[in-house]
Formats: structure tokens, C-alpha cells, sequence
């Protein structure tokens, strides 16, 4: 049974429908991930029936993609104030994913919606596809910036570059999540156990390797 309001929570109907609703599914979803968090269970955490959930959202699909669209808003709040340091900005990204590793039921959301949201048709798709344009679009604009501030080559491929950057990223979560399940099977967990488990590796070690790739080639010098 999910606890309908915590202690120091605000008592139901003295803030915003909506907004309880997500914050309730971001915390959910954070530990539970895709499978784990009913629509039923994110209701009782808000106080609310779930008929009233869905007259906010409509699905639970809805739902994951306003909770993934909240997590994009905190993300790129946390990367503001770098219009020309692309190098500090992709350090930030490092510590992002640090950050994301301690959440493994909202890594797995993403990923879960990410799949899905290539569908042009599901509910999904136009979260997957802002995320997109934003994040590549923010990227390769901090490096045209490095371009003109002098700290990046004059000839980096910024858009090349910023989308590299994100699939990797991408690639490299869902790498670790298929590392986090053989390790869970591997502990006796239900489930069919894997053949060869791989071992539980660090994203964060692997994703600076690839920042520090990427400024070994395209950073300037300091002056």
C-alpha cells in the first residue's frame, strides 16, 4: 500500500492537481521505474482517485512522458550559465550522470519511453523528439560558442559532435542498465538468469572517457 501523504507533505487540495500528481510520479518513478509504478499507486501517493489522474493525463504512457519532460526541465536548469564554456557544460553532463546513477527506476523510464517514442503515433513521441531537438540543439550551440570564445577548434563539427555525445550517452545507460539486471539475476533474483553475466560497470568512469576524448581533439589550448 502506498502512503497517501507523507509527513510534511501539503495537505490534498492545497496546491495544484497536476502538480502533485508529478511530483508523486517523479519519486515513484525514480524507484520504481517503468514496471514498478502503477497508476494506482502514483493516485494513492497523490491523494486523488485514479479516474482523476487520468482526467490530468489521460494514460499512464501521458504520464511517463510529463514526468521525463520534468526531469529534462531539472536537468537542463542545472546545466544554465555556461552560454560560451562547453568544457564545463559537458564536465556537468559527467556529474548528470553520476546523479543518474543513483536512480536506475528513471534511467530505466528513459530508456523504456525512449523506444517507444520513435513511434510517431504513441503518446511519447513528442517529449522524445523535443528532447532531441533540445539537447543536440543545446549542445552544438555551446560549441559554436567555444568556436567563437576560442576554446574550441574553429573546425569541430558542433552538430557532429553534440550528437555523438548524446547517443553515447544514451548508449552507455542502456548498457548499464542490462549490467544492472544480470547482476540482479545473477543474485537469485526471478527471472531467467543470463548466460554470461556481465559485471556491473561505473557509466560515469565511461562517460568522461568520452569527454575527455572529445576535448583532447577539439579543445584549444588555454591562453
Amino acid at each position: 500500500m502506498v502512503e497517501r501523504r507523507r509527513p510534511g507533505r501539503p495537505p490534498t487540495g492545497s496546491e495544484d492537481k497536476r502538480e502533485r500528481i508529478l511530483a508523486e510520479a517523479f519519486e515513484l518513478f525514480a524507484r520504481g521505474g517503468y514496471n514498478g509504478t502503477s497508476l494506482t499507486d502514483v493516485a494513492q501517493a497523490a491523494g486523488i482517485s485514479k479516474a482523476g489522474l487520468l482526467h490530468h493525463f489521460g494514460s499512464k504512457e501521458r504520464l511517463f512522458s510529463a514526468v521525463l519532460e520534468r526531469r529534462d526541465a531539472i536537468d537542463m536548469a542545472s546545466m544554465e550559465g555556461l552560454d560560451d564554456d562547453v568544457w564545463s557544460f559537458l564536465d556537468r553532463w559527467v556529474a548528470l550522470v553520476e546523479h543518474n546513477a543513483q536512480l536506475p527506476g528513471m534511467v530505466g523510464l528513459y530508456t523504456a519511453m525512449a523506444v517507444s517514442g520513435v513511434d510517431a503515433g504513441h503518446p511519447a513521441h513528442p517529449w522524445l523528439h523535443n528532447h532531441f531537438l533540445r539537447t543536440v540543439g543545446q549542445t552544438a550551440e555551446l560549441f559554436e560558442n567555444g568556436k567563437a570564445a576560442g576554446v574550441v577548434a574553429p573546425d569541430a563539427p558542433a552538430h557532429e559532435l553534440a550528437r555523438t555525445i548524446v547517443a553515447v550517452s544514451d548508449g552507455i545507460q542502456i548498457q548499464w542498465l542490462c549490467a544492472l539486471a544480470d547482476t540482479v539475476a545473477s543474485g537469485g533474483e526471478a527471472g531467467a538468469k543470463p548466460l554470461h553475466a556481465e559485471k556491473p560497470f561505473d557509466m560515469v568512469t565511461q562517460m568522461r572517457l568520452v569527454i575527455d576524448m572529445v576535448k583532447a581533439r577539439w579543445a584549444l589550448p588555454a591562453e
